[in-house]
């Protein structure tokens, strides 16, 4: 799998985390608003159906945060290619194309792959 097409897919991954979120998110204003009427009246999220929507809603919020967060890292963190180590034979060359190379070099100048010396 191309680097491009791995870091596409944990980007959509990431994308239906933050669509998990969304519930929550849009009705937090209908939640804010019964609170500021009378924040002593915390009843209404003991009934039944409110209490059922939301602990769906926080628990598919949290699961968004989850698969969003570790898609996020995912994405981030992928993709950093394997470091090539210089062949010596005389010179030093790269080992992936060939190209002389100054002793120390972090990159490649022919193909701008990471060295290890």
């Amino acid at each position: 799998m191309s680097l491009n097409l791995r870091r596409t897919l944990c980007g959509l991954m990431a994308a239906l985390g933050i669509a998990l979120m969304m519930p929550l998110a849009v009705n937090v204003r209908r939640i804010s608003a019964e609170l500021e009427s009378d924040p002593t009246a915390v009843g209404w999220m003991l009934d039944a159906a409110q209490t059922e929507w939301l602990s769906q809603a926080t628990g598919l919020f949290l699961l968004g945060v989850l698969i969003s967060a570790g898609f996020l890292y995912l994405a981030l963190s992928t993709g950093y290619g394997k470091s090539w180590r210089p062949r010596r034979n005389g010179t030093s060359q790269c080992g992936r194309c060939g190209a002389p190379l100054q002793a120390g070099l972090a990159h490649c100048p022919g193909c701008d792959q990471r060295l290890t010396w």
